[in-house]
């Protein structure tokens, strides 16, 4: 914690926000540098370049010209060391910010990944009786018969709320603020953080750099505007690799079509613009930079894009001239699609083979697989939808064994971070286009039953035996959070169940033990008596399933959707209803056949 209170302390930006610097101060207990920090970057080759402050005299000079804050004048400081304070402020919020883009990208990488780390603690302080209160705490239950001990609990947990937002905002201002505040101090040039930078880092190692990574390059981005993201993928299309079913990168396989150099209007985007790779290690990191910059981008913003490109195409018919800021790469009417290549690109690098070039598990496979489930929405019209689930099914197969080193924090295996990212991505996927996750899956599953008997499983089987734990987790975190659109596809969903549990669970238990959640729709009922489950569809079929026989049965039983159905309790008689015609419909049913009776209802129910 001491070495934390002292980072911390040195990487503030001090001046820019006076409130934040009291709280840094009275809540968090940072510490005020007192004198200008030098601040370094070491080379690839132990090289360290120092920026020293204190030895520029014209900096000196600018801090003695520079007002003084009234808190200092009313201070009983001595004159030298007023001047160091002034200085001291005029570095951190201004003059360390014009030096250098590789300072600022370090520099904000390491205070957000901090800051959000030590938010993620109980009671993070380095004011030293909060400390000493944090280490001594001891929660206490609710049901404490000692007065004193709940009032303390209350103290404690609005104290670690006051701490908790202290660190958020520090977080905020770094990762959000941090320009416009630079700017409102009266920089001449802030040296904005470099994206390509915070893109090889997508899917960094350590967790907490990686969140940082992504925090800053989606408001660096965000910040560009429509402009600037389209020239920066106008720089960055050029190394999108064309992959191949037998090659990781070929560095050969850049777009061979030249793509026009973008007009630069300043000297801040002329920065932006990629020079040309030196070799060809600098060459595939340029590529594989492009594949992470280019997908965050089409994910991020694609839709956004294609919406504007949609507006844009409608101007140009209407005869307006002005020439149009939008990324038509990623449009679906762009000739040479770039949400096409990327896609293709992603859908490579999760489905490829491990090998001595692509190992399996890898920051760049990972940073594919995240990036298919955050932009799937854009992707999906350019990708085989079942051979990307079933790859992120077999990449998280092994869920249930990596589980405890992904819940209680530890340090993840690169198996257990592929494993992470694919869960993720399922989800993501799963909830952005449920029906597309559930056709899909049912059409995998009809397959699998389809499979001639004594013949070797198809791979898409294996992959569902193996992934059939996350299957369920998804149907089951669809129907807590879209419970109306998984109701339209009730009988697909009972397929994949049926396909994923254990079917020996069924023989001595009901099916609201076995997987309780599908049971909350009132279109589903199971008679354990006789084994059989019927589900009322979308349509007005009634599926009914014999457990058994391992079949199925459709029924037309009304003009609308089912409303319910339910077994009676020896299983011999099942009724559905429908408020669209409303209509009961009594189903009698027997060891081979069913045979139905019906009985309109007049009355409104």
């Amino acid at each position: 914690m001491e070495i934390a209170q002292i980072l911390m302390s040195l990487l503030h930006a001090w001046g820019l926000d006076p409130d934040l610097d009291r709280v840094c101060e009275s809540k968090l207990g940072l510490l005020r540098p007192m004198v200008p920090v030098c601040f370094g970057v070491v080379s690839r080759h132990g090289h360290m370049a120092v920026q020293l402050p204190t030895w520029l005299g014209s900096w000196a000079e600018a801090a003695a010209a520079a007002p003084t804050d009234p808190a200092l004048l009313s201070s009983d400081l001595p004159l030298e060391l007023l001047r160091q304070e002034k200085l001291t402020r005029l570095f951190t919020s201004k003059l360390h910010w014009e030096l250098s883009t590789t300072l600022t990208t370090n520099h904000l990488l390491s205070i957000v990944a901090l800051a959000n780390t030590l938010m993620s603690m109980s009671n993070a302080s380095f004011v030293p009786e909060q400390e000493v209160a944090r280490r001594m705490h001891r929660p206490t239950t609710r049901t404490s018969s000692w007065g004193g001990d709940e009032e303390r609990e209350e103290q404690l947990a609005a104290q670690q709320a006051h701490i908790k937002q202290g660190w958020s905002l520090l977080a905020t201002l770094h990762c959000v603020l941090l320009p416009d505040k630079v700017v409102a101090a009266g920089a001449k040039s802030f040296k904005r953080p470099q994206v390509e930078m915070l893109a090889r880092r997508w899917q960094h190692q350590c967790l907490e750099v990686r969140d940082a990574s992504q925090a800053l390059l989606l408001a660096e981005l965000g910040r560009l505007g429509p402009k600037g993201r389209k020239q920066l993928v106008d720089s960055w299309a050029q190394f999108l690799p064309l992959y191949t079913h037998t090659e990781s990168i070929n560095p050969h396989a850049a777009q061979k079509e030249p793509i026009e150099k973008p007009e630069v209007e300043s000297e801040e985007e002329e920065e932006e613009i990629v020079r040309k790779p030196s070799s060809l290690a600098e060459l595939k990191r340029k590529q594989t930079t492009a594949v992470v910059l280019l997908g965050v981008i089409g994910a991020e913003f694609g839709q956004d894009i294609a919406s504007e490109g949609a507006a844009g195409s409608k101007r140009r018919k209407d005869g307006d001239s002005r020439k149009s800021s939008i990324v038509e790469g990623f449009t679906l009417s762009a000739s040479n699609n770039l949400a096409r290549l990327t896609a293709l690109a992603l859908t490579h690098l999760l489905l490829a083979p491990g090998s001595a070039k692509l190992p399996a598990h890898t920051p760049l496979r990972r940073a594919a697989v995240d990036l298919l489930g955050r932009g799937f929405a854009v992707w999906e019209p350019y990708l085989d939808v079942s051979h990307v689930l079933l790859g992120l099914l077999e990449m998280c197969s092994d869920a249930d064994k990596l589980v405890p080193s992904m819940t209680y924090g530890l340090p993840l295996t690169p198996q257990a971070d592929s494993c992470r990212t694919a869960r993720h991505a399922l989800t993501l996927i799963a909830t952005s286009r449920p029906a597309a996750f559930i056709t899909t899956m049912a059409r995998e599953v009809a397959r699998c039953a389809a499979a001639a008997a004594g013949a070797p499983p198809p791979p898409a089987a294996l992959a569902l035996q193996r992934g059939r734990a996350e299957v369920l987790r998804g149907i089951e975190l669809l129907i807590d959070r879209m419970h109306a659109e998984v109701a339209e596809l009730l009988v697909e969903v009972m397929d994949i169940i049926l396909h994923c549990v254990d079917q020996s669970h069924l023989k001595s238990k009901g099916l609201n033990e076995v997987f309780p959640a599908i049971c909350r729709y009132n279109q589903v009922s199971h008679c354990p008596a006789t084994r059989r489950i019927a589900v009322g569809s979308h349509t007005g079929q009634l599926a009914l399933y014999e457990l058994r026989a391992g079949r199925c049965q459709s029924l037309a039983a009304h003009g609308g959707p089912v409303t319910a159905c339910a077994f009676s309790p020896d299983g011999r008689y099942l009724v559905s209803y429908a408020t669209a015609d409303n209509r009961l419909s009594f189903w009698q049913t027997t060891a081979g056949q069913s045979s139905h009776h019906t009985h309109t209802q007049h009355q409104s129910f």
